[in-house]
């Protein structure tokens, strides 16, 4: 029996390696099935003519949306390399050593190489028009935007009717400071369309948030309702102020949706929506909106109704100094690097004026009219620094590729106003 226990031992040794040599391939394998779950390579699933939903359905939600104004959608996903998966298999090895899975994606880090890449997918009227790398695919974006706009009218469809929108109030500048945290109840559905009040107040909240103001979540909302025992929909104002406080809200924003109509056949759909907000404390009314439109260019409801909204909102925004009356044509997002803000240009909108001064997507601005955006503390502030009125000039000092610039871009009236 004693000559049978070096065997054993041996074979425990070998139970051992084998046990070890598997654990290094799931540790690792946790990276390679993540990049092939990520991978650019998912992007070959979508084709023209394709649907909003249909792309969701074949790739997934995009990880940040960097434009929503009514007509063109622009997502970002954050993908890797078609082979990105070979490189962390070949990093088994190592992997397992260093902790594998527990401190994934050490080894990246470690190697100094870069995971993932933005993909940009581009819809107009919610159907595909293109993807890609944002390089890439620049100039088939302008393609896309430049395909919808008519002569003399920026930023509509061909033959696209504007909404016709009034929004007024006594809440300005001096009084938007007060109202940091808002909260939008679900606004009443239209006749015969369940739900179309709920997609208009998932709307409004998205666009205020774009005016970096505070939202309350739905789920907060819901849960506070649902103890107090009043309904989601046709809530009397004296609830909902009690809601408002309840919830940490300043404001609170109420409304519903008067018409939903979607002509198929005809391609045709007719919204028409109100929304009213209200001091919490006071009850007071503080600023009144309504819009309605009929377009003969879709059959989509949900677009003509994020359109109206959006106009509605420019309003507000310029009313309180949120916006500037006037508009160059940019997307860009606030960023800090060694302790110093600046906006990086994300995006420029084809034929205006932003673009046609010579603004280059990834260019950092660092001011906007003689004031440096290095110290601002928050996103409000950036906005109020760069605002700019309609026919004036906006001064920008960029940086480009490490070398300083100055810009001078006239502005347009923004639309809706």
């Amino acid at each position: 029996m004693g000559r049978l226990f070096p065997g054993r031992l041996n074979l425990r040794r070998i139970v051992t390696f084998i046990s070890l040599l598997l654990a290094s391939m799931l540790s690792s394998h946790c990276g390679v099935a993540y990049t092939v779950y990520k991978s650019e390579s998912k992007l070959d699933r979508l084709a023209v003519p394709m649907t909003k939903t249909q792309i969701l359905d074949e790739i997934g939600r995009p990880d940040r949306v960097l434009r929503d104004d009514g007509r063109m959608l622009v997502w970002e996903y954050s993908l890797t390399a078609r082979h990105q998966w070979l490189y962390e298999l070949g990093l088994c090895p190592i992997s397992v050593w260093i902790g594998g899975c527990v401190i994934y994606p050490f080894t990246n880090v470690a190697m100094e190489r870069q995971r993932e890449y933005p993909q940009h997918v581009v819809l107009v009227n919610e159907e595909l028009c293109a993807w890609g790398p944002p390089i890439a695919i620049l100039q088939r974006r302008r393609s896309c935007e430049v395909a919808g706009v008519p002569h003399g009218r920026p930023g509509a469809l061909p033959g696209r009717p504007e909404p016709v929108v009034t929004g007024l109030g006594p809440i300005g500048r001096e009084t938007i400071d007060r109202y940091r945290t808002m909260a939008v109840m679900l606004f009443e559905d239209a006749p015969g369309a369940q739900g179309s009040g709920a997609r208009v107040a998932g709307i409004m909240t998205t666009l205020l948030l774009d005016l970096d103001m505070q939202m309350v979540e739905r789920a907060k909302l819901d849960e506070v309702l649902k103890e107090q025992v009043i309904q989601l929909t046709h809530a009397d104002d004296a609830n909902v102020l009690k809601v408002g406080k309840l919830v940490g809200a300043q404001a609170i924003i109420v409304g519903g949706v008067q018409q939903w109509e979607q002509q198929v056949e005809a391609r045709s759909n007719s919204v028409a929506l109100s929304m009213r907000m209200i001091d919490v404390e006071t009850g007071q009314l503080l600023f009144n909106g309504e819009g309605h439109l009929t377009d003969p260019t879709t059959d989509d409801p949900e677009s003509s109704a994020r359109i109206i909204v959006h106009r509605i909102l420019a309003r507000f925004g310029s009313q309180t100094g949120l916006l500037g009356s006037g508009r160059i044509g940019v997307n860009w997002e606030l960023q800090e690097t060694a302790g110093a803000r600046y906006y990086l240009v994300r995006e420029l909108r084809s034929g205006l004026p932003a673009e046609r001064a010579g603004l280059h997507v990834g260019d950092q601005v660092v001011g906007c009219n003689g004031s440096a955006l290095a110290g601002v503390k928050s996103e409000r502030e950036a906005k109020r620094l760069c605002q700019v009125e309609a026919g004036q000039a906006l001064k920008l000092d960029i940086r480009r590729i490490g070398s300083p610039l100055e810009l001078g871009i006239v502005a347009e009236l923004r639309p809706g106003l």
